[in-house]
């Protein structure tokens, strides 16, 4: 899910009345479209420098670039009570490593979520004590191709070139393998919180979601594969069987804002569309494998960071 559902889901967040949204992304430029294509298609009026949204740039596969892009947040805010994880890179057609020399589409979509999200854990416990009977909800974007992923190598995800191939097969599988740790990632981050001795950690809910075969600019990289009329026909495929931006976004607000979350005290789970609890691969419920992704992420982290970095302000 890209810049299309994003700026979706972030239109259902203001048309039903949220306080801001702090929107992190790498372009700026889709941010701006957004905001006409919002004005336009939801009759949602922005003026400029308008509260109500604020736009960070972020690469997220870039570890240092995420904690810059959270000392800005800490100067907006002092709490948040959602946090959705939904940026990320689609089937790419190169290999290229992050500035970490971690897989591009593994420290975008995996490792910059996990850090982003632990360096924000002050801002969302305090989004749970700032809000009487309050929870904060976290939601993790993750895809049905984490079942082309049936291996974990944490030694692999530093490697200099592709460990698969074909090219196709290889960019597949490494995205595929992505959406595997972002299922891992929530797992483990809500056992984290329930085991965590401060209060406020009971009250933060975590899932994982895949939002269904939604034509977003990431199906653009099929061309690369197949050629331009070739990848025309799999986005009209997608667009014809698939799902709608609206129906892509449901989920993700469905366990962003739904009462049953907390209510049903859902913790940890994987959902597709719309709003459906499913069970994902067995590899993606190794709770043993998912506590080792988070303690590989979080030496990536500290090498980068330093020590105790989950604790500098």
């Amino acid at each position: 899910m890209q810049a299309l559902a994003k700026a979706q889901i972030t239109a259902q967040l203001l048309l039903h009345g949220i306080e801001r949204v702090i929107i992190l992304a790498r372009s700026e430029d889709k941010y701006v479209t957004a905001c006409k294509e919002w004005s336009q298609s939801e009759a949602i009026s922005l003026n400029k420098d308008d509260p109500r949204v604020k736009f960070i740039k972020c690469d997220l596969g870039d570890i240092e670039d995420v904690k810059a892009a959270t000392e800005k947040i800490k100067e907006l805010t002092d709490r948040v009570h959602i946090l959705i994880c939904n940026a990320a890179l689609g089937v790419p057609d190169e290999y290229t490593r992050s500035p970490q020399n971690i897989e591009r589409v593994f420290a975008t979509n995996c490792v910059g979520h996990q850090v982003l999200t632990t360096l924000l854990m002050p801002l969302l416990k305090n989004g749970v004590v700032t809000v009487r009977n309050g929870d904060v909800r976290i939601v993790v974007a993750s895809s049905s191709l984490h079942l082309t992923c049936q291996e974990l190598d944490l030694d692999l995800l530093t490697s200099s070139s592709r460990v698969k191939w074909p090219a196709l097969y290889d960019g597949v599988w490494r995205y595929g393998r992505s959406k595997l740790g972002n299922i891992l990632f929530a797992k483990e981050l809500s056992r984290r919180l329930l085991n965590d001795r401060d209060p406020a950690s009971k009250h933060i809910y975590v899932n994982s979601f895949f939002p269904g075969n939604v034509v977003t600019d990431q199906w653009l990289d099929w061309s690369s594969y197949f050629g331009s009329f070739f990848g025309w026909l799999v986005r009209l495929g997608g667009s014809c069987w698939g799902q709608s931006l609206e129906d892509g976004a449901a989920t993700a607000l469905y366990l962003a804002a739904g009462r049953e979350v907390r209510e049903e005290n859902i913790r940890g789970q994987y959902f597709i569309p719309i709003a459906t609890l499913c069970k994902p691969s067995s590899i993606a419920r190794d709770m043993k494998l998912s506590r080792d992704l988070w303690d590989w992420i979080d030496a990536q982290a500290t090498e980068t960071l330093g020590l105790d970095w989950e604790w500098q302000s």
